[in-house]
């Protein structure tokens, strides 16, 4: 609608004009702004914009020569702010969005780079899937392997080790996966590095809280924290930790067997 109005070259009138005659033509006064008793009206066809405004103006709207909104945002609630280029920063503005899309194309190699990048977001969505799948293969067989390796330490339930995920989420997925195959009275501490980070899951029974008077958040804070130069926390029973030096995660695993 502004193109067009640009287009139309209506002559932009400026008067200056009693407040009350001006608010009388239906001149709109904006941004909350403080006006004196003669303001400076700006017209641009009667039906189309009348405004109180002490800016400079093109003489005819054509002067413009284009108008290109390129954001938009929240000011208040139900308030929004409409930012906008003209002239020939739009059209710079313009030429550099073709460019983009035809390096785009180039890269592609086609000549219709909303299909082909379609196409893209669609074989990357079955790549996900194809990996989530396999993940949870990976995690199942670890959760088999880590069962193997269980120890009995003063009539509990121990696993401890660094392994091998993707995302820390993964280690408490692992801790859940345990729980339902370690009995009453257990300890679980897993340890990975994830792209030169240390990551930590501490995961302890009920029982093993209430008689060994042990927390998993106090574990990360006081013995696990320090090795990974890092911090973290959860619930009594759970608990993550991430840090900087992944070079201790072994003794990581032996600091928390010697607690039991």
């Amino acid at each position: 609608m502004v193109n067009d109005k640009i287009r139309e070259n209506i002559p932009v009138v400026i008067r200056t004009m009693p407040k009350e005659e001006a608010l009388k033509l239906g001149a709109m006064a904006l941004f909350g702004e403080k006006y004196g008793d003669v303001v400076r009206v700006v017209t641009i066809d009667p039906n189309y914009s009348v405004e109180l405004c002490g800016g400079t103006h093109v003489m005819h709207t054509g002067m413009i020569g284009m108008f290109k909104i390129n954001a938009e945002s929240a000011v208040a609630s139900g308030v929004r702010r409409i930012e906008a280029l003209t002239g020939s920063a739009a059209y710079n503005f313009l030429y550099d969005q073709l460019m983009s899309l035809k390096e785009v194309a180039t890269l592609l190699k086609t000549k219709d780079p909303l299909k082909a990048v379609e196409k893209i977001v669609l074989e990357k969505q079955e790549l996900e899937k194809y990996v989530e799948r396999l993940e949870v293969k990976q995690l199942n067989s670890l959760k088999q392997e880590l069962l193997r390796e269980k120890e009995n330490i003063a009539s509990v339930a121990f696993i401890g080790k660094v392994v091998e995920v993707n995302n820390a989420d993964h280690l408490k997925k692992l801790c859940f996966d345990l729980k339902n195959d370690l009995g009453n009275d257990y300890v679980v501490v897993l340890a990975a590095n994830i792209n030169g980070k240390p990551n930590v899951a501490v995961m302890l029974s009920d029982s093993v809280v209430a008689e060994k008077q042990l927390e998993a958040p106090a574990i990360i804070k006081q013995h696990i924290a320090p090795l990974i130069k890092g911090g973290g926390g959860g619930q009594k029973t759970l608990a993550s930790a991430g840090g900087q030096d992944a070079s201790n995660l072994q003794r990581v695993i032996e600091r928390v067997k010697e607690l039991l």
